[in-house]
């Protein structure tokens, strides 16, 4: 039956898309296609932008990828830039560049997709009669052409995939601001009210989003998840080593200042601690501020590398930093997942909601309040003295088989009839 079965798979970012909004379909479409579904995955014409591009897993028989225009520059928006004063120049520019292009596409990169979208997706779910189609945001316009999409393919069954929140605590500012804003709640209506089931990626996402739904819609809870092959290795000893993988902006600062504050005011108790950045931009504000921890070699910031070598990296480290903005208590960072199935500790600054619920429950580590400067420091203290007492130390999460993608496609699966 599943060999038989063809899905459509409407994602703006896919691979080789660089970055965290390629992740979750790259690790989904690899299961479900070892399942035996075929997978036709439309998506605009990426050029490699990073090293975390997942390639390796959509390399796929019973996955075809078929790449349309999009009507905008996404290639050049993401492009990452080595850390030159050209480059940083280059970096402004093209900064600037897509402030004034807001003006235009005012909700996101895939406001003009349907415009390819639409006929190319019409096209081929009738030449391949396929029944399912899968929609994923953001840019959360590829969501709102899917279900345009269902309103005219009334026998397509249509699963709408949300990793983020679409109008809620937007912060955009621009000319004819509350005109566009309720066009933007107009299309995410729509989008929610017209498609079968509903995805989120937590609890409190879902409880944000599913109060805008009047229609009968399925809805479910699908978590982010990892799929880290074994690193098979002797037990490693560590040194007494944080490690941080990812962007420190969109309010992760605030939790990055409380973390070097706490570790600034107790740094003269031990000479052992370090804590290694990857990935990036460090806030030049905090690197000014704690430019001393630099210098004595307790902060180093490292460029983006690849995710093998990021797995390395959490593997060779003592614990693991995760930091979630205090704006956006319902989401959950990919990486907690990933440093659980390396069963390394983590230290999570955050201000309550999800994170903290997932680290409780599943013993991946501590959650401490980012306003709470002392308990950080303390749980850094605990952290050391376990350290000091086993060097080899790894924790034992409970149940973490559930967050494996492999189990998560599964999940997925159920909302296919």
């Amino acid at each position: 039956m599943k060999e038989n079965t063809q899905i459509l798979l409407i994602a703006f970012k896919y691979p080789p898309y660089a970055g965290v909004g390629g992740f979750r379909w790259s690790k989904l479409t690899k299961y479900l296609a070892k399942d035996g579904y075929k997978i036709h995955v439309v998506t605009v014409n990426w050029r490699k932008t990073g090293e975390d591009i997942f390639l390796e897993d959509v390399q796929h028989p019973n996955i075809i990828i078929h790449k349309i225009p999009s009507f905008y520059f996404h290639n050049l928006k993401y492009k990452r830039y080595k850390n030159t004063l050209f480059d940083r120049f280059r970096h402004i520019m093209n900064y600037a560049f897509y402030k004034v292009l807001e003006i235009i596409w005012y909700e996101d990169e895939a406001q003009f997709w349907g415009i390819s979208l639409l006929p190319y997706c019409k096209k081929l779910i009738q030449e391949e009669k396929i029944k399912i189609v899968i929609a994923t945001g953001h840019p959360f316009m590829a969501n709102y052409w899917a279900s345009k999409l269902k309103k005219n393919l009334l026998n397509i069954r249509l699963i709408q995939d949300f990793q983020d929140p679409w109008t809620d605590n937007e912060k955009k500012t621009y000319p004819f601001y509350y005109y566009m804003k309720n066009k933007s709640i107009q299309h995410e209506l729509f989008a929610l009210n017209n498609c079968d089931a509903f995805f989120t990626v937590t609890k409190g996402l879902m409880n944000i989003l599913s109060k805008k739904i009047y229609a009968n819609v399925k809805k479910a809870v699908i978590c982010n998840g990892f799929d880290i092959p074994q690193i098979k290795q002797p037990p490693l000893k560590r040194n007494f080593t944080f490690i941080y993988a990812g962007s420190m902006y969109l309010g992760r600062e605030e939790c990055l200042e409380a973390f070097l504050k706490a570790v600034d005011g107790i740094r003269d108790n031990f000479s052992e601690i370090s804590a290694q950045f990857y990935g990036g931009e460090f806030p030049n504000i905090l690197k000014k501020k704690y430019a001393h921890l630099f210098t004595e070699g307790i902060l180093v910031h490292y460029p983006w590398i690849s995710p093998e070598q990021v797995q390395k990296k959490i593997h060779e480290s003592f614990a693991c930093l995760h930091f979630n903005s205090r704006n956006f208590p319902y989401l959950v960072s990919t990486k907690i997942y990933e440093y659980a199935s390396l069963r390394r500790p983590t230290l999570s600054i955050n201000y309550g909601g999800d994170i903290e619920e997932l680290i409780k429950k599943h013993k991946l580590g501590v959650s401490v309040d980012g306003d709470d400067i002392k308990k950080i420091q303390d749980e850094i203290l605990k952290l050391y003295r376990i350290w000091q007492h086993d060097q080899y130390y790894e924790i034992s999460p409970e149940n973490l088989e559930i967050f494996h993608y492999e189990n998560l496609a599964r999940e997925v699966e159920k909302y296919f009839k």
